[in-house]
């Protein structure tokens, strides 16, 4: 839809600004191109050649990060920024990087490609940015996931931010700011 990628990098990134902002809220993915990755266009504004990242479960994948990012891969302790395919870090999510009291805005932002979203019943969440309560259903995440995510979130400002994007091209974003329940 847009052919020129710096305002499609502009316009998705506004989209992970607000999903960022409201926590639980899903939305689309502006003027992806008929061709390509949901996944490698949302990174390729968000990653550059100052970063690392890691791909759990795609390695096709990481060959276009490389390419569309100039970024470089590095093991997931290390990485800035995660992408996990299958729903699941297998339970390496408590080995991500969290940021330091002194840089919390160091810690890692995991992205986990899911079969879908919904603003349904599912996760709970509070916090900033939500009035009251929100419900997000993720189809797709494996549900020890997000026990991982509030466990990795509970000592604020530390913890890492997650970034979902589903099969159609949507978003919803829970950042370490929020509480997760599940009901």
């Amino acid at each position: 839809m847009y052919e020129n990628r710096t305002i499609r990098d502009h316009l998705t990134f506004r989209v992970i600004l607000q999903g960022m902002s409201h926590p639980g809220k899903v939305f689309p993915m502006p003027g992806l191109p008929e061709k390509g990755s949901a996944a490698v266009e949302l990174l390729g504004c968000l990653m550059d050649n100052e970063v690392g990242f890691a791909v759990i479960g795609d390695t096709d994948l990481e060959t276009a990060l490389v390419r569309h990012t100039d970024s470089r891969p590095v093991f997931p302790e290390d990485a800035d920024y995660i992408i996990v395919k299958n729903g699941t870090t297998r339970g390496r999510l408590t080995n991500f990087k969290r940021g330091s009291l002194e840089y919390p805005d160091t810690g890692a932002t995991i992205l986990y490609l899911v079969e879908a979203l919904s603003e349904a019943t599912g996760v709970v969440l509070s916090g900033p940015g939500v009035n009251g309560t929100v419900s997000l259903r993720i189809t797709g995440l494996d549900p020890s996931e997000l026990k991982l995510l509030r466990e990795v979130n509970s000592e604020f400002p530390l913890g890492v931010d997650a970034i979902f994007l589903d099969q159609s091209g949507n978003i919803a974003c829970i950042p370490r700011s929020s509480c997760i329940g599940v009901s």
